[in-house]
């Protein structure tokens, strides 16, 4: 890891907070609505922690990077469309949110915060999800133990177990990139910790019954997986302790508690994993249109989200949106693969932006993962794809940071 100064201080201190109160959110759904206070204290927090990052800046907002063009193209049409999609359906909701996605993500996300971060961005982000996010796990088990729920699921703090396990594997995101960090020295016991962070939100999850959440845990471990293949005694060491997290999941809950645990990875296999959500999504197919029918169509039709990113897009911002967003997803997939096989001998924090794409994707398989701000997974997704961005553009940034050394933090 390259030299850690007061600047990257600043930026884990600032991202964490952002992280942290732009999950707020989770707190609420649509049976239990969030305070209006707490909504409005969430956007305060996020408008100043955005404002502190363009005075880093210097409010230098020049040099956007349009490379890699495949990522950068796909965006911007995406948003575009999303944009006319909004005024044909008179939705100025849509308006908003996509004007938000078109300017303000690139800006922000895409260019000065990666900028910031320099070159430790990828462990910036990961470090700031854990900080960012870990108090939403600890407070739940703090004021709601396990010992002390009755129920087949656990949902901690939230009003539903979905968003704790969602909110879990976010965290659980950040911990594995620091886990195959710390595995790049062969001395290095530091990966101890990592590791039992990485296995405790396993056990979250697995006792919340989150589906999604898992599976999307399951998916970014498989990134581990490839690391552990090249020094097999420490793999056997984590299937083990995979194996005993496991039984402590189950020994530490109830006994409905485990029914719901065991019930919910054999739901994974079958329909029934889906929850109803299939007659949701064969729906949607069956109405696209071109430029959909505006962010109300859901509940008018459902009463409820559409619990999956590409299907929302599909029905509430038509068929030509959806096409683009798919686009935007396999250009991620691909390029957060090469930047990881480029860089994993010289940077033992690469696999992040490959970990982060994968966990938010595979959320996005049962939630909806793109609004006016979104939440943590989806800010660390947007930076992960600005830490590629960056790379991608080394003049623009070299200049850019000549430029800001020259002022350094106290």
């Amino acid at each position: 890891m390259n030299k850690f100064g007061s600047r990257q201080f600043l930026m884990v201190i600032s991202l964490s907070i952002l992280f942290g109160s732009s999950s707020l959110i989770n707190l609420g759904n649509a049976e239990f609505p969030i305070d209006p206070m707490i909504l409005r204290l969430r956007y305060f927090i996020v408008g100043i922690d955005l404002i502190f990052f363009l005075a880093m800046a210097r409010f230098d907002m020049r040099g956007l990077s349009t490379k890699p063009v495949p990522l950068f193209l796909f965006w911007s049409l995406f948003t575009l469309v999303s944009v006319i999609s909004g005024i044909a359906n008179n939705d100025s909701t849509s308006v908003r949110d996509s004007l938000w996605l078109m300017l303000a993500v690139p800006l922000i996300f895409f260019t000065i915060v990666p900028r910031l971060m320099d070159k430790n961005a990828n462990f910036i982000i990961s470090l700031s999800l854990f900080l960012g996010l870990s108090p939403y796990i600890f407070m739940s088990l703090l004021l709601n133990p396990l010992s002390q729920s009755n129920s087949n699921i656990y949902s901690g703090v939230f009003p539903n177990s979905n968003q704790l396990g969602f909110t879990c594997a976010a965290m659980a995101s950040g911990v594995l990139i620091l886990l195959i960090g710390s595995l790049y020295k062969t001395q290095n016991i530091w990966y101890l910790p990592f590791l039992l962070l990485w296995l405790f939100s396993l056990m979250i999850i697995l006792v919340s019954n989150a589906r999604t959440s898992l599976i999307a845990f399951v998916a970014m471990s498989l990134i581990l997986l490839l690391k552990l293949l090249q020094k097999p005694q420490l793999l056997i060491g984590i299937i083990m302790s995979l194996i005993t997290v496991i039984g402590l999941a189950i020994i530490s809950s109830s006994g409905e508690q485990t029914q719901g645990i065991l019930q919910q990875i054999t739901n994974i296999q079958n329909k029934e994993a889906l929850s109803g959500r299939e007659e949701i999504w064969s729906k949607t197919i069956n109405d696209m249109s071109l430029l959909g029918y505006g962010t109300n169509y859901f509940e008018l039709n459902f009463g409820l989200g559409g619990h999956n990113s590409i299907i929302i897009a599909l029905g509430s911002n038509g068929l030509i949106a959806a096409y683009f967003m798919i686009g935007f997803m396999v250009a991620s997939f691909y390029y957060t693969y090469e930047y990881f096989r480029k860089y994993d001998k010289q940077e033992p924090y690469a696999c992040g932006p490959l970990v982060i794409t994968t966990g938010f994707w595979f959320l996005g398989m049962g939630e909806g993962m793109f609004g006016s701000l979104g939440n943590a997974m989806t800010i660390a997704y947007m930076l992960s794809i600005g830490v590629i961005i960056v790379k991608a553009n080394p003049s623009t940034n070299q200049r850019f940071n000549k430029k800001s050394h020259q002022d350094q933090f106290p």
